[in-house]
């Protein structure tokens, strides 16, 4: 497993699809805690944001709730959380190839 992340394909490769799957998990919690904060109150309607981005809009029809995703959001956010990983994992190998090299001179 160690040789895989010595590619930096593979480590950008998995970067990207770890990144989209916590988006997604975190874009899954919040309209969770969305629709706990409706059943909670007397709203007519909520707004879902994560970082300032409307996600999910809920809205109160009688007795029932209705959803509408704003899945350009969802998935801007899952872009950007896999951009965040993937500079991040790098920063990461970069510093502990340059601590291996400065140890075998």
């Amino acid at each position: 497993m160690k040789k895989k992340f010595s590619n930096p394909t593979f480590r950008i490769i998995a970067s990207i699809i770890l990144g989209i799957l916590i988006g997604v998990l975190i874009c899954f919690v919040a309209i969770g805690l969305g629709y706990i904060h409706m059943n909670d109150g007397t709203l007519k309607e909520y707004s879902v944001k994560i970082f300032g981005l409307t996600i999910f809009d809920i809205k109160r029809v009688g007795s029932e709730m209705l959803g509408t995703p704003n899945n350009t959001s969802m998935m801007f956010i899952g872009v950007i959380i896999s951009m965040i990983l993937a500079i991040v994992v790098e920063i990461i190998v970069s510093l502990k190839n340059k601590h291996r090299k400065a140890i075998a001179k």
